[in-house]
């Protein structure tokens, strides 16, 4: 048998039976189970064991992006005209308030410890985005139902176009405050602003069709193959002409929570299979966060951690206050909010490249800091759902079970 093929069989073996056991052992100690397949992933990737190698982790990224767009197919499930009618504009008011609170925290603690202003514009731009994944997988273990449930998938799922425009406007200050660019704020504003509306448009055309092929498909198996094609298809093509995946997938997961008549069938054709590939994916994730970043982080890093949590959760409080909604959601919906990955990783690298030498740190304490947001943002998620008595029963029994 061809070596590099022998090599990723058993990478994949590792990948769902260390994954799997290690999310069954913390789920012991009363932790979420995408906190072991975090663990466990970064023991066996390139930091500690590099049993999962640097060019087994570049081989799998197709997994990667497929598995977030099955959890941002799943986000989009949640956006039905009922569910928006009974969160109302409130969660628009909360979504906005949250970013806007880390922009203006960290901008402000940045300021304070000595950055460059155009540095620390983008560190706040930053800060607004939040990774959906991990919180996604936590409420699925815990089958979390209820008001702050609701209001969390509703708020992650519209927090990193709000984060992209933040970016946009806080890079083209940037620009013109370092080199005179005077033209370049409209053009940086719009330009996302296009490709929201262009991801927006090929998930509603894809939506369409799902809801469309999939009313008339009878048997589960048929359902599944074309949704999770549809979903692949609509991650490809965004990535193809650098569109976000995530927002496509979105949008084709509210079309047919809002259009397809057999939409629940279609829901839970795709959670019945989708098991193996979040702990691929998460034990993955695990394996290809640098830890051995974390000793560079230093004061700024630190800084960044907490003052980013402290304006999440400041800002989702006080628009869960203004929008009126249930005391659960105003006290432990900025805990669900902690992780961040994806977006913040890729905004950090357009950073760099926007302010040169100069935003080489932005970079660094981005890529650092993700590993602690991801290893203590399914903690924080959990403990929100417990405090705010939406854990549903069984919640051991693993993620993949239920939604």
């Amino acid at each position: 048998m061809n070596l590099h093929l022998m090599n990723l069989m058993l990478n994949a073996g590792l990948l769902l039976l260390l994954g799997l056991l290690a999310g069954k052992l913390v789920n012991k100690a009363k932790f979420p189970a995408v906190t072991g397949y975090l663990l466990i992933g970064i023991l066996i990737g390139p930091s500690f064991l590099n049993l999962l190698t640097h060019s087994m982790l570049k081989a799998a990224v197709w997994l990667s992006h497929g598995a977030l767009g099955l959890i941002a197919f799943t986000i989009g499930s949640q956006f039905t005209v009922a569910t928006i009618r009974r969160l109302g504009k409130g969660v628009l008011l909360i979504a906005f308030l949250e970013a806007f609170g880390a922009a203006v925290v960290v901008t402000g603690a940045m300021l304070a410890l000595g950055q460059p202003f155009p540095n620390a514009l983008l560190f706040g731009a930053i800060a607004s985005a939040t990774a959906p994944a991990a919180t996604i997988m936590v409420l699925r273990e815990c089958r979390a139902k209820g008001p702050l449930t609701e209001t969390l998938l509703a708020v992650v799922a519209i927090d990193d176009p709000i984060c992209v425009i933040n970016f946009a406007i806080a890079s083209g200050i940037a620009s013109m405050l370092l080199f005179g660019r005077a033209n370049s704020l409209p053009a940086m504003i719009l330009h996302p602003l296009l490709e929201i509306l262009a991801a927006v448009g090929l998930g509603a055309v894809l939506g369409f069709g799902v809801c469309y092929i999939g009313d008339r498909m009878e048997r589960r198996p048929e359902l599944l193959t074309f949704t999770l094609g549809a979903i692949l298809l609509g991650t490809g093509l965004a990535l193809q002409f650098n569109l976000s995946p995530l927002l496509v997938n979105m949008v084709i997961g509210a079309a047919v929570g809002n259009l397809a008549k057999r939409s629940a069938a279609i829901f839970e054709a795709v959670t019945s299979m989708d098991t193996p590939i979040y702990v691929a994916f998460f034990t993955l994730s695990g394996a290809g966060l640098h830890v051995e970043l974390l000793r560079s982080v230093g004061v700024i890093g630190l800084v960044y951690v907490f003052a980013r949590v402290a304006g999440k959760m400041a800002g989702a409080s006080l628009g869960a206050s203004l929008a009126k909604s249930p005391p659960a959601v105003r006290k432990y919906l900025g805990l669900g909010l902690v992780p961040q990955a994806g977006v913040a990783l890729g905004l950090s690298l357009l950073a760099k490249q926007i302010l040169g030498r100069l935003g080489a740190v932005i970079s660094t304490t981005i890529v650092a800091t993700t590993v602690i947001y991801e290893l203590v943002g399914p903690v924080c998620a959990k403990i929100a759902v417990k405090l705010s008595g939406e854990m549903g029963e069984a919640e051991t029994e693993g993620p993949g079970l239920a939604m």
